[in-house]
């Protein structure tokens, strides 16, 4: 039967027709066809537009016995009171919200979610109120004491979600009932809020607690209670505070942070500086920690006083006091206790946040006794969580509670020791020492330490399964190794030696390991039958010793130099005098030798002798494979010591003395610039370097880290030009550069940086001559193979013979690296010669256009010239790219259109290929904000007179990708997430930096791309929706500038009038959008004013109720209505913008109505 007006009906038949439709919703999919689904919902959803459905809803709730119907009546009556609010008389909302919350204290067996949904109605109600102050909160807090007085457990559960739905309501935008006000609304509705109401919930919460906590023996009901206040308490201590004047942006960024630190107003001092308060949660944690779920909440109550700060303090003493009251009950709750598995987090919060949030002069202002026995207590809880976290590891549970309560404890200590101005030198040392050696620990194998071992002393797991996706350690656990490594850096006087003599250990245990392995396999050639226990526990020692090490000598910097850390420099000056140079030198240099072989081997630098102990590993490990011991080796420790390789050569390899005020005469004389020593190190890696990429082709992590450490040794100049005087770099670039084996069957990833790696250090000479045998021995053979190969005859027939593919395949990844190369010194070379195979590479795509790796190989190479280079191409230069790219381009298109796809392997590399594209075409645009060149100034002497005219432009380029890309990009790639973010920021580029082009587009890329706004901006993500949206003022400014009325674009900007137009004053939208929304609407307003008074009239002439009519013509003449007509002018786009917002909060909701 077809939808009645529901008007019409008696409140008995709306009520019939409403519950059948929920029988249809709430029954069994299997039961009702899909039509009879939305059939059901329709009659809801046009039932919640209804006006005035107040009577309607009572009688529903009076009589209906269907809960879902019951829901939605309560939705009903919050929804059309928020929105009838102007038309309703004060009186009239005041027995409504009475009439709620009657009706849901006389019936205490309501479903909880219909309970709660009434109750939301009702906070809905108080906040609207709160900002005419037409209804005012206190007469609801006096009903809610006088529930809480009652002493049954019903109506106190009772009065607690009635709190707790108003705190819900007000405490942030985010979680309040979308009634369709602004932002600035929910805002200052929330810091009335705050000042006095939220601290009257917080006191009749805390006198709950209290009377609770004297009591003995709580029945279960009363327990269900506790925990709801205690909740409750949570919920108002995890208040983000608004500070006074934010705006509507700066909230939302406000109140998305994760975890808020309490910074109340100063109207609360008297509540929460009251030392009884904070007594109370130590009580009642100490009485209901055995309940996991309670603990949670009074440790968070705990840690959210722990983080106390701001102008609630009048002045530093009040601070000290609180702090110093705090820490005493901290201490004497966690002394007398036996630490839960549940409790681990929520104490390392309390402790993180007093370190975090109290500045250090107030923390060093307490008492000295008490913040030492804070120390110590620190100190003890770090080492004990770090031991449980370590087993959390071996039994791999899935809550890793400890290792979390860890990690926050490792963060306090790394704030506190690197603070020298509030603690003297040496002032942590002792503690440092303990953290260290605890973790030192847990990391080794018994009997040292205690890796593997559970409470009862026995190893687990024997056969480790190691997963496929597990993170590197180094990656996983890079926080807490920062931490141990800065403890470790503070104590080095204690730390260096012991890692030697650990590192020494295993390394000489290691080698003798693999010698009576090597003599087993030569005294019994059959299969043999080892015991590789012995093995995998000195790899693991041996992991986690080269971690730490890396951690304690080096900084992981992105940027540029990385310095040594003034504790190691600073603990080898002070060592210095008791150092013979030589023998220091000497067991550098003697990787082979054990440490304590060479004469007089304790006089050495320790800073130098622990590297030496990594080198003697790297030694041991290259001895092993010319043994052929290989499958014995772990490719984890060939990683580290790569790992470690590399972080040292950033900060110690040419020591640089003119960055430090004091220098180390150990680390200059061996790593300084000019010394043998850095020349025979330099020498030593590359021979690492090589001898790994021969050996474990296999392993591409582990190639991947080998060739990383070449990059770092060739990225700076000083260093590339020791490394070019090896003649084992040489070797290696020719090996390359005639792709013989083994280096050839590395993965392409590592070819790539490969060849980056080799063009840097080319590069890096002054001298001609370096760069002349460069240019001959490396990139003519690779330019000359690949000339051979396409020039071929027959090279169309052989063209997919594997060993043609392999070659053209190498080559391309090798001109990736050559790009990734590019630097201001390089460029003029390397584009010339990268655009000769451009050129040629177009070729290639007609020849390969059904071998689509291939095709996306080759578009990768101009992503990666255009990506690295562009920035420095003066005019001529960018030229002949924006051509080369073009023909790239046209090809491609040739090629796809030919070629329907239909199966989902095919979509998959289209959708490679178009991002691809876009990602070319988003380089290319980028030269118009990054532009390095100066007029071809890098180019100098290359050529002669500036090209007279322009002939092909960046603008060109774009848009006829765009015009391949368009008819491409069909409904189900915009799927891709990515490929829709990457191709409307591609759209929204264009149109803020050519927007002059667009009219120029042909007819039907105009339209598709007009359709694409369109569609961005209706149905996608409100990020893509925003895009569009900055997308459109740029071109309503040029259409006003063209002032040409008959143009295609004038016709589209008004279609988009109309759409902003719903947008703004008819949809239910994103607040987020409004700002966006509001800068387009105003240039659409300015170019089209006639067409913009018509949308208005149109609305009010539909509009039946004469009180909405006219506050609807009196917030558009509020909006527009002024004589003068708008113009294209900032202040008075700014002035709109203001007006907009006005105008959003005052009608926002009035016509979302049925």
């Amino acid at each position: 039967h077809s939808l009645t007006n529901m008007a019409a009906l008696s409140a008995a038949e709306v009520i019939a027709q409403l519950e059948s439709a929920a029988k249809v919703l709430m029954a069994p999919p299997s039961m009702v066809s899909h039509e009879q689904r939305q059939h059901a919902e329709h009659i809801f959803l046009s039932f919640r537009k209804s006006k005035s459905p107040f009577a309607v809803c009572k009688h529903i709730l009076e009589t209906s016995k269907v809960d879902y119907v019951l829901f939605q009546a309560a939705t009903t009556i919050m929804e059309a009171v928020v929105r009838e609010w102007v038309l309703l008389e004060k009186n009239s909302i005041e027995s409504l919200r009475t009439f709620l919350l009657t009706y849901v204290l006389q019936r205490p067996n309501l479903q909880k979610y219909v309970r709660e949904q009434i109750l939301l109605a009702v906070a809905v109600i108080v906040k609207r109120g709160s900002l005419d102050k037409t209804i005012v909160c206190n007469s609801i807090f006096h009903e809610v004491s006088h529930l809480i007085s009652s002493g049954n457990p019903a109506v106190q559960t009772l009065a607690c979600s009635i709190l707790t739905a108003l705190l819900s309501e007000f405490s942030s935008s985010t979680k309040t009932s979308n009634i369709g006000l602004s932002m600035e609304f929910h805002g200052s509705c929330k810091r009335i809020f705050q000042e006095d109401d939220l601290r009257q919930i917080f006191v009749l919460t805390v006198e709950v607690l209290q009377e609770f906590s004297r009591r003995e023996n709580l029945s279960a009901q009363m327990s269900s209670v506790f925990q709801r206040y205690l909740a409750l308490a949570n919920q108002v201590l995890s208040w983000n505070f608004l500070p006074p004047n934010l705006g509507r942006h700066y909230i939302a960024m406000f109140e998305s942070s994760q975890n808020v630190m309490l910074k109340p107003t100063e109207s609360w001092r008297e509540t929460l500086l009251d030392s009884r308060v904070m007594d109370l949660f130590f009580t009642v944690h100490r009485k209901i920690r055995e309940d996991s779920d309670m603990a949670q909440d009074s440790l968070q109550c705990l840690a959210q006083l722990a983080s106390i700060h701001g102008r609630i303090f009048p002045d530093e003493r009040a601070q000290v006091d609180y702090l110093a009251h705090f820490i005493e009950g901290l201490l004497n709750m966690i002394n007398g206790i036996e630490i839960e598995d549940s409790e681990a987090v929520g104490i390392s919060s309390v402790l993180s946040n007093l370190i975090s949030e109290f500045p250090r002069s107030i923390l060093t202002a307490i008492p000295s006794e008490l913040f030492s026995s804070f120390i110590n207590c620190l100190t003890h809880l770090t080492c004990s969580f770090g031991r449980s976290a370590a087993l959390e590891e071996v039994l791999d549970k899935d809550d890793m509670v400890y290792m979390e309560a860890y990690d926050k404890l490792l963060e306090s200590w790394l704030t506190l020791v690197q603070d020298n101005k509030h603690f003297h030198k040496g002032f942590f040392t002792q503690h440092a020492v303990q953290v260290f050696n605890s973790y030192i620990q847990c990391h080794l194998a018994a009997p040292e330490g205690t890796r593997n071992l559970t409470t009862n002393g026995v190893t687990t797991r024997d056969e480790e399964e190691i997963s496929e996706v597990q993170e590197d350690d180094r990656e996983m656990f890079s926080d807490q190794l920062a931490s141990i490594g800065m403890l470790g850096r503070i104590s080095a006087d204690h730390c260096i030696p012991l890692l030697i003599s650990l590192l020494e250990d295993r390394v000489t245990r290691l080698h003798g390991q693999l010698q009576r392995q090597q003599q087993q396999f030569l005294s019994s050639p059959g299969p043999a039958t080892l015991d590789n226990k012995v093995l995998d526990d000195l790899y693991e020692d041996i992991h986690w010793l080269l971690l730490v090490t890396g951690y304690l000598l080096a900084d992981d910097t992105q940027g540029e130099h990385p310095l040594i850390p003034p504790e190691i420099m600073e603990y080898s000056i002070k060592n210095a005098t008791e150092v013979d140079i030589n023998t220091t030198l000497q067991i550098l240099g003697s990787p082979g030798e054990k440490a304590s072989s060479i004469p007089g081997y304790n006089r050495t630098d320790s800073v130098i002798r622990l590297l030496a102990a990594v080198l003697r590993a790297s030694e041991v490990e290259s001895r092993a494979t010319r043994a052929n011991l290989t499958e014995l080796l772990s490719p984890q420790m060939g990683k580290d010591i790569m790992w470690f390789l590399k972080r040292w050569t950033k900060t110690y390899l040419l020591v640089d003395e003119k960055l430090y005020d004091q220098i180390s005469l150990p680390l200059s004389t061996a790593f300084g610039a000019d010394t043998e020593g850095a020349q025979w190190i330099v020498g030593y890696l590359l021979e690492k370097v090589i001898s790994n990429l021969s050996v474990w082709i296999a392993e591409q992590d582990l190639a991947n880290d080998t060739v990383q450490l070449l990059v770092t040794l060739v990225e700076r100049r000083e260093r590339a030009n020791l490394v070019i005087k090896c003649e084992s770099w040489w070797n290696l670039a020719k090996q390359y550069a005639s792709r013989s084996p083994p280096l050839n069957y590395l993965p392409s990833s590592v070819q790539r940086t490969l060849m980056k790696a080799l063009v840097l250090a080319g590069f890096a000479h002054v001298d001609t001559e370096t760069k002349q045998q460069y240019w001959t021995e490396v990139l003519q053979p690779l330019q000359q193979r690949f000339l051979n190969v396409i020039n071929q005859e027959n090279f169309q027939q052989i063209c997919q013979e594997e060993e043609v593919k392999q070659e053209i395949i190498a080559t391309l990844e090798a001109l990736c690296g050559i790009a990734e190369a590019t630097q201001i010194d390089n460029v003029a070379i390397l584009f010339t010669f990268l655009m000769d195979f451009l050129n040629n590479c177009i070729g290639l795509m007609e020849i390969y256009k059904n071998t689509p790796e291939t095709v996306n190989l080759i578009i990768e190479v101009f992503v990666e010239v255009a990506h690295k280079q562009i920035c420095y191409l003066g005019e001529s230069k960018a030229m002949k790219l924006y051509e080369a790219c073009l023909t790239l381009l046209q090809v491609y298109s040739k090629n796809s259109i030919g070629r329907k796809r239909t199966d989902v392997a095919a979509e998959e590399e289209q959708y490679q290929d178009l991002l691809l594209i876009m990602e070319l075409l988003t380089n290319l645009l980028s030269k118009e904000f990054i532009d390095f060149s100066d007029t071809d100034e890098v180019f100098r002497g290359q050529e002669s007179g500036q090209p007279g005219n322009r002939s092909v432009s960046a603008a060109d380029v774009v848009l006829y990708g765009v015009n391949i890309v368009l008819p491409l990009m069909s409904q189900d790639l915009l799927k891709f997430p990515s490929l829709c973010n990457q191709y409307y920021k591609l759209i929204t580029f264009i149109c803020e930096i050519f927007p002059e082009k667009i009219p120029q587009l042909p007819e039907e890329l105009f339209k598709s791309l007009m359709y694409s706004l369109e569609l961005g901006m209706t149905s996608m993500t409100s990020e893509v929706s925003q895009l569009c949206l900055e997308a459109l003022t740029p071109l309503a400014e040029t259409c006003a500038k063209a002032q040409e009325a008959e143009s295609a674009l004038f016709a589209a900007t008004r279609h988009f009038l109309k759409l902003v137009f719903d947008m703004l004053v008819l949809q239910k939208h994103n607040a987020e959008l409004t700002d966006a929304a509001g800068e387009a609407f105003y240039t659409l307003v300015c170019l089209h004013q006639a067409e913009y008074s018509e949308l208005v009239e149109t609305l009010l002439s539909s509009q039946q109720d004469p009180v909405i009519y006219q506050r609807l013509a009196d917030a558009f003449n509020n909006l527009t209505g002024s004589s003068t007509p708008p113009t294209l002018d900032r202040k008075q786009r700014m002035a709109f913008l203001k007006s907009l917002k006005d105008f959003m909060a005052n009608v926002g909701g009035l016509l979302c109505v049925k």
